[in-house]
C-alpha cells in the first residue's frame, strides 16, 4: 500500500535564523549556531545545518490551523481552559497522577472523528495520549550535503542540491540589545548564525493510509494560513519564507465539517468534553 505523500518546497526570501538547541550559546565562539544535526559526511561523524521537523509541524501546520480554528468559532482564549489551549497550540501535557480511563481508546478516537485537526496531529488530554497523529513530516536543505536523501526523496533536486554546500549559506548576524542599566547606551553585543536568503528546503508531508478528507483538508487549510515565518528574530524580518513549491490539497471538506459541527466543535472545547461525555482537559 501507498502512503499518501505530498511535498512543498520553501524558499527564503530573508536569511533564517534557527538557534541549535543542543549548544545554544555555550560554545566556543559565544555565537548562537545554527540548529545542527548529526550525519556521516565522507564516512565520518558531523553535525550539520538542519531545521527542526518539530519547528516546522508547529509554525507550518499546529499553530496556523488552531488559529483559524478558534477564529472560525468565534472563540476567544479566554473562555477555553487553558489545558485545552495547552492542547491546541503545544500538544498538550497528561496531568499529574492522572489515571487512564478503561475506555481511552474510544474516547480517543471520538475526539478524532469531531477534532480533524486533532486527527491529523496528534496530542495529550488530561489523562492519557490520543491515538498517533496521521501526519508525519520530514524535510531536508536543497544542499551537497542532503543530496544523498534528496535521491531518494527528491530526485529532481538533486542536481541543484549539488551544486552549494550547506556550510557556505551560513553567515553571521550581530545585533545589540539594552542590558537594562539606566544608562541609554549601555548596550550588549550578540551574534548569531543565519542560513542565507535563497535557501531552499523540501518538507514532505506522509499522511496514514484511509485518511479521512477533512483530516487532508485540515493541512491543506494550516497551509493557506500559515504567515510564511519560521525560527526565531521574525521582528527583524528574519525567517520569511516563500512556497516555491505547494500541495495541491482540498481545503473544502475540513472547512464543510466545521460550518457543520460549529456548535459540538465550540461545546467541546469550551467545556473541555472535546465531542465526549467526559471533561477531558478540565479547567
Amino acid at each position: 500500500m501507498t502512503l499518501p505523500r505530498v511535498r512543498a518546497i520553501l524558499e527564503a526570501v530573508r536569511p533564517i535564523a534557527h538557534g541549535d538547541t543542543l549548544t545554544g550559546i555555550d560554545n566556543a565562539t559565544n555565537t548562537r549556531l545554527f540548529m545542527r544535526t548529526g550525519m556521516l559526511l565522507d564516512g565520518k561523524p558531523a553535525r550539520v545545518p538542519d531545521l527542526s521537523e518539530n519547528a516546522l509541524r508547529a509554525v507550518m501546520v499546529r499553530r496556523p490551523l488552531h488559529d483559524h480554528l478558534l477564529t472560525t468559532l468565534g472563540l476567544g482564549a479566554a473562555s477555553i481552559p487553558q489545558s485545552v489551549l495547552n492542547l491546541l497550540f503545544s500538544g498538550g501535557n497528561m496531568a499529574s497522577g492522572a489515571k487512564a480511563p478503561s475506555d481511552e481508546v474510544g474516547l480517543g478516537h471520538a475526539v478524532r472523528r469531531v477534532y480533524p485537526s486533532l486527527a491529523l496531529l496528534g496530542g495529550a488530554v488530561d489523562g492519557f495520549v490520543l491515538p498517533r497523529s496521521r501526519l508525519r513530516l520530514s524535510a531536508w536543505p536543497v544542499a551537497a550535503e542532503y543530496a544523498w536523501a534528496l535521491a531518494h526523496v527528491a530526485p529532481d533536486l538533486v542536481e541543484a542540491a549539488r551544486t552549494v554546500s550547506i556550510f557556505d549559506l551560513l553567515a553571521e548576524e550581530t545585533r545589540t540589545r539594552g542590558t537594562g542599566a539606566e544608562s541609554s547606551g549601555n548596550q550588549m553585543l550578540y551574534t548569531y548564525e543565519t542560513l542565507a536568503a535563497g535557501t531552499r528546503v523540501v518538507v514532505e508531508f506522509t499522511l496514514d493510509a484511509h485518511t479521512p478528507p477533512e483530516v487532508t483538508g485540515a493541512l491543506a487549510v494550516a497551509l493557506e494560513q500559515w504567515d510564511g515565518f519560521l525560527g526565531g528574530q521574525g521582528r527583524q524580518g528574519r525567517g520569511r519564507m516563500v512556497f516555491a513549491e505547494r500541495p495541491a490539497l482540498d481545503p473544502g471538506p475540513y472547512l464543510d465539517h466545521l460550518a457543520g459541527h460549529a456548535d459540538a466543535l465550540r461545546e467541546g472545547l469550551v467545556t473541555g468534553r472535546l465531542g465526549t461525555e467526559r471533561v477531558l482537559c478540565a479547567p
